[in-house]
């Protein structure tokens, strides 16, 4: 059984950046990948005047070295790349440290709702001239009671707590709804403590204190030095590889770098993995996770708070025999792609069907109908399109099969996991037509 480590966790690695582009001191944040949406937010920074460097160390790590905080910049332009996460984060933070801020975007992300959050900084006395990318925003952020939808994005809310402790006053953020992707928040939280900010959970939201200074977490060696995380999103990708090749009686992996006690909604996947009967554990004697064996039965899963996860989940239920459910996914049509539309195509491609429906509650689920031999009748060529979660599910499904298959778009996985492909190769595992 292989050995792997994680790669870091590009949502922490956001979150630690923005912080620490927040602080006079000096601040190292320390990954062992630098992905496409890593980029976008160290180029969002610095365009608001921080100065960060990215050093290659030797230990195949790189330092993300913040030596100047964002702030005294005038009229900027912020491209966000296709990366989400940096432009409803940057967005409210950019009232506070610029004059005024356009904001782009490529891909799908001119597309992608940010309606919901504009609105909050109109509210709040911001200008803002449009609810899709490009984005201009000017006016400062000023203390006081803000109401966000919690069921559309969490990183509308991280935006506003990376914003409002620099209000001139005390701010109430009230989460309209069910908060979903809560884990995401707690993210947040658990970084902006690190750098000195407290965010107060209330009934129905969160105190932020205002007036507030961002000061770098000094490391034990006082270099206020931050390694991040592994990351458990990305993890379930290389994981569903090897839970579904059969070439070998040993299909299975150890993965190095995941806290088994993270914040992180997306650990869930071991529990998840357990239900379709695979063997997944934590080996306290090693600090790694194990995880092998074949899934032998469907699965019922409410993925409000783990959207990521679907596509590899999907893939691994369609090797099942049976229906499995994915409730509570709608978010995933404003993603990258329309997820659920995607994952429906790409399955269909091996013969697998799958049916989308509204609950009595609203909400939308994905039913996978599973088939243990599932297999395609001619050599496969799937899209990406351009989604990374899509281009790595679809990887697991070149594993299962014996098949020569091609992906399109396969860049695609450099939006988080740069190198993806090879790396599995490196590993053994099957070589794909990547395009």
């Amino acid at each position: 059984m292989k050995t792997v480590t994680a790669i870091t966790s590009k949502s922490y690695v956001h979150r630690l950046l923005i912080a620490a582009a927040l602080c006079n001191e000096k601040v190292t944040v320390v990954t062992n990948i630098v992905s496409d949406d890593m980029k976008a937010t160290i180029s969002a920074l610095t365009s608001l005047g921080a100065k960060i460097d990215t050093i290659p160390s030797g230990d195949e790590s790189f330092e993300l070295v913040v030596n100047e905080p964002a702030g005294g910049c005038g009229n900027v332009t912020i491209d966000c790349g296709e990366s989400g996460s940096t432009a409803r984060f940057i967005l409210p933070l950019s009232t506070m440290v610029s004059g005024s801020s356009t904001l782009t975007g490529r891909g799908r992300l001119p597309e992608r709702p940010m309606g919901p959050l504009c609105d909050v900084l109109r509210h709040a006395g911001a200008s803002v001239d449009a609810d899709n990318l490009p984005i201009t925003v000017s006016g400062r952020l000023a203390a006081g009671t803000y109401e966000i939808p919690g069921n559309v994005s969490s990183q509308y809310i991280t935006g506003l707590m990376f914003a409002l402790p620099l209000a001139e006053g005390d701010s109430h953020l009230v989460i309209k709804g069910e908060l979903e992707s809560a884990a995401y928040v707690d993210m947040t939280i658990d970084v902006l403590a690190k750098f000195g900010i407290s965010i107060v959970k209330e009934e129905g939201g969160y105190m932020i204190a205002g007036n507030r200074k961002y000061a770098a977490p000094a490391s034990v060696s006082g270099s206020n030095r931050i390694i991040a995380e592994g990351d458990w999103s990305n993890a379930a990708y290389v994981m569903a590889p090897f839970i579904l090749d059969r070439r070998s009686g040993d299909n299975g992996i150890r993965i190095a770098g995941l806290d088994p006690a993270s914040i992180q909604g997306d650990r869930a996947v071991i529990g998840i993995l357990r239900q379709f009967g695979i063997d997944a554990y934590y080996d306290d004697e090693t600090s790694e996770h194990v995880i092998c064996g074949y899934p032998v039965r469907p699965v019922d899963v409410d993925c409000s708070q783990i959207p990521d996860l679907v596509p590899a989940l999907a893939v691994i239920a369609a090797f099942t025999d049976g229906d499995s459910c994915f409730r509570n996914v709608e978010r995933l049509r404003a993603k990258e792609c329309d997820r659920i539309d995607a994952v429906s195509a790409v399955l269909d491609v091996i013969g697998i069907k799958t049916s989308a429906a509204k609950s009595a509650d609203g909400h939308e689920d994905l039913t996978v109908h599973g088939r243990n031999e599932a297999a395609p009748a001619v050599d496969p060529h799937f899209s990406s399109y351009n989604d990374h979660r899509i281009a790595m599910a679809e990887y697991a499904i070149a594993v299962a099969t014996d098949r020569d298959v091609t992906i399109t778009g396969s860049g695609a996985v450099n939006k988080s996991y740069p190198g993806f492909f090879e790396f599995m190769e490196k590993m053994g595992m099957k070589k794909c037509r990547l395009q």
